[in-house]
């Protein structure tokens, strides 16, 4: 599946997904906001660490991740 195809359907890709994670275990912000754009629909559910990361409730889903990605400061 592609990034495109992921946007939209509401489950991303597990590749994806590991890619966003893996961006933002690197802090790349760039990739990690490019590949936010991506997951603003997605429902999977976030791991726990990530959540507790980001500051988000556990149980929290990638959308929920990739907007606040998106919405904090560079």
């Amino acid at each position: 599946m592609t990034a495109a195809a992921a946007f939209g359907s509401g489950r991303a890709s597990a590749v994806l997904r590991d890619q966003f994670l893996g961006a933002l275990d690197a802090a790349d912000e760039l990739l990690l906001r490019d590949l936010a754009t991506h997951l603003r629909s997605c429902t999977n559910i976030l791991p726990s660490t990530t959540c507790v990361l980001l500051g988000l409730p556990a149980g929290s889903t990638y959308a929920v991740g990739a907007r606040a990605v998106i919405e904090r400061k560079p």
